[in-house]
């Protein structure tokens, strides 16, 4: 799924949204931080929204079976975080500088994967 995520063309939240992403996960207020989120997937083109909503939704039952398999919404937000939250060109400042807004964001998304 990484692979396939890696590959496409354009990032799921957007390459020119990928800023406003970034400061919305930077947002130490957890409502804020949610208020902001859900509007900037609400700019989402239809395609890549239904993509990131199936996608979270099985990453949500994989880390409902965390117990058994170790991977929690937290873990699989680090493993899933950079390359569901990226840049087009995928440049490693991003990946130094951004990590823990892009696993906050995909953390956040797992755990409230009801309103997506």
């Amino acid at each position: 799924m990484k692979s396939f995520l890696r590959r496409l063309p354009d990032p799921l939240l957007t390459d020119e949204l990928y800023g406003a992403f970034i400061q919305a996960g930077d947002e130490p207020e957890d409502e804020k931080c949610a208020e902001k989120l859900r509007t900037l997937l609400g700019k989402l083109e239809d395609h890549s929204y239904e993509t990131l909503r199936i996608v979270i939704s099985h990453l949500q039952k994989v880390a409902s079976h965390g117990e058994k398999n170790r991977m929690d919404a937290r873990n699989l937000a680090i493993v899933f975080g950079p390359t569901i939250v990226r840049t087009a060109d995928g440049g490693y400042a991003s990946l130094v500088f951004d990590m823990k807004n892009q696993c906050k964001i995909v953390e956040f998304l797992i755990l409230h994967v009801s309103w997506l």
